[in-house]
């Protein structure tokens, strides 16, 4: 019900994204906790013979996460729950932008989490800025922030003045490349798909398509089948498309849909009452204003490439996104590009995918963000792996266990002696 005030969110995302992405999250900690949190022990060095070493994994202490309006229970859960597995205690600060999900989350966490482990603010404050401020002031041992890369700078600054450790999950206009080798079916398909996920408000969607001259009209004529297919020719009154957060972010959304410059292939319609944008799909130049900032919202942009090396080029030159998709029947193609743009990470032949598996880490680079979480990499974010090592105390005259080169005065035969053993250490 709180997603379906927000957001208008259908029931499939609500329960796929914020119910079952996080009980999935839960089970395999609860599974792995024990192995993750053992002690890791390291093999044989020459240098620190004869000694035992390991990493011990350690909690921060008290962390601060920080969680975003688009997905509020997933993207505020995962990292409450990863600090909580990794010995933590946690504060967090829901986005009140979502405000019945903000309220709902203080309200159960109230009701079912221990206080001296877990506490909520700022749910009954209006909005986020003020209160997000006062919380950076205090120091922090961990602070896990998730949100636009404007508000991740402040998050990084206030950090800064305590040296603490962060974990940012920001955003980026993340491109989909089409080669002319691609199914185009299936690129325009998934892509569409990913795109109108809570109606394009999610922060690894593709924004724009880097589509090959060869085929970018047959990409747009599929894009526009599609979507007329998955909202049954209505998306206004489709129960499977959600709507935009707020007034604020519809007139935003609405200005791009103005001053872009292109054709309007399909969709373009705004109804600022019901906070609905159709799913639209725009040929624009590579010029575009358009092209300038993420769009967050069910508009794809697509842009005529000559080949994929204009792409990968255009790329190079722009802020490195979140996520990046390819489609192309080439794996030489699909290498060259993923091996020549930076991302947080990628999809070939798909899209969102990548971060739907527990063993890959989530997470951006540059100014899509810093650190990663999902499956382990939930827990490592939140643990300090501190190396410990103990000096093995042999009864025997120091040779091996106290040697006698590692003391001053270093006379020649000692150094010659240590520089062997670094020389056979390596």
């Amino acid at each position: 019900a709180a997603l379906k005030e927000d957001l208008n969110r259908p029931q499939f995302e609500a329960i796929f994204y914020d119910i079952k992405v996080p009980l999935l999250e839960i089970d395999q900690t609860i599974r792995s906790l024990r192995q993750w949190a053992a002690p890791e022990y390291k093999g044989f060095n020459m240098l620190t013979f004869p000694s035992t070493q390991w990493l011990q994994k350690q909690p921060y202490g008290c962390a601060l996460v920080i969680g975003s309006w688009n997905y509020p229970f997933c993207l505020s859960l995962i990292p409450v729950m990863g600090a909580i597995a990794a010995g933590n205690t946690v504060v967090l600060k829901p986005c009140n932008v979502s405000s019945a999900c903000s309220r709902l989350q203080a309200d159960l966490v109230r009701e079912y989490m221990d206080p001296l482990v877990v506490q909520v603010v700022g749910t009954t404050m209006k909005g986020d800025r003020h209160c997000t401020a006062a919380l950076l002031e205090q120091r922090w041992d961990k602070i896990f922030f998730t949100g636009s890369p404007t508000v991740g700078k402040v998050v990084a600054l206030g950090a800064a003045k305590y040296l603490t450790p962060c974990t940012l999950e920001l955003g980026g206009k993340n491109p989909v490349f089409v080669d002319k080798s691609a199914n185009i079916e299936m690129a325009a398909k998934r892509t569409c798909w990913a795109r109108c996920m809570n109606a394009g408000q999610q922060c690894i969607s593709p924004d724009f398509v880097l589509c090959h001259r060869d085929v970018v009209d047959e990409f747009c004529e599929a894009a526009k089948s599609w979507l007329d297919k998955f909202f049954e020719g209505d998306a206004q009154k489709s129960a499977h498309f959600g709507r935009i957060v707020g007034a604020s972010q519809v007139e935003r959304i609405k200005g791009m849909l103005k001053n872009h410059g292109g054709k309007v292939v399909c969709g373009g319609e705004v109804d600022e009452k019901e906070r609905y944008v159709a799913p639209t799909v725009v040929r624009v130049s590579i010029d575009s204003p358009a092209m300038d900032d993420e769009t967050f919202g069910p508009i794809l942009w697509v842009v005529a490439v000559d080949d994929m090396d204009v792409a990968i080029s255009y790329m190079s030159s722009k802020p490195k996104p979140l996520s990046l998709y390819i489609f192309s029947g080439n794996d030489r193609v699909s290498k060259r590009i993923c091996q020549n743009t930076s991302s947080g990470g990628v999809t070939i032949n798909g899209t969102l995918f990548h971060c739907g598996h527990p063993d890959l880490p989530f997470g951006g680079v540059g100014s899509s963000g810093m650190g990663g979480y999902h499956g382990r990499s939930t827990f490592d974010a939140f643990t300090h792996a501190k190396p410990v090592m103990q000096k093995s105390l042999w009864w025997d005259g120091g040779a091996l266990s106290d040697p006698f080169f590692l003391y001053a005065p270093w006379t020649s035969f000692k150094q010659k002696l240590m520089w062997f053993l670094v020389d056979y250490a390596a």
